[in-house]
């Protein structure tokens, strides 16, 4: 398994003793990553388990592992962009649908301030006439 750290230049060795008849299968590793693109909990289950018997064993340079922490594999990569985008859209709605609503009620406003110029307007020219209808009395 390819694990940033590993001393052991990542050479995998595994002795088995069959009692009787068996199967065996071969999975490579770039199956293997493959298959893990679905599963990104599990890839880093399966990782964490490698540090844990690398480490036993003393072969985890603990510097190397710590930075490959934080490296994503292009998949997450592609997720932490979309995540962010979705969050984008959203905030964007939300300030669009809020930008109306402020233009409404705004227009609602000056709406109402015409109407009340327009009557103090009307006042005016009333009171005017008024006074010059008695000025001419």
């Amino acid at each position: 398994m390819l694990i940033a750290g590993n001393k052991n230049g990542n050479r995998r060795t595994a002795n088995i003793r069959s009692v009787g008849y068996s199967d065996l299968f071969v999975l490579s590793k770039e199956d293997l990553w493959e298959a893990l693109k679905e599963y990104p909990e599990a890839r880093r289950m399966l990782i964490e388990k490698g540090r844990q018997m690398l480490r036993k064993d003393n072969l985890l340079d603990e510097q190397m592992a710590k930075a490959q922490d934080t490296v994503h594999t292009s998949e997450e990569k592609a997720e932490l962009v979309q995540n962010s985008l979705e969050k984008a859209r959203t905030g964007v709605a939300r300030l669009m649908a809020e930008m109306r609503s402020v233009s409404y009620k705004l227009r609602h406003r000056l709406d109402e301030l015409e109407k009340l110029a327009d009557k103090r307007d009307a006042a005016a020219a009333e009171a005017n006439s008024t006074r010059d209808n008695g000025a001419a009395d």
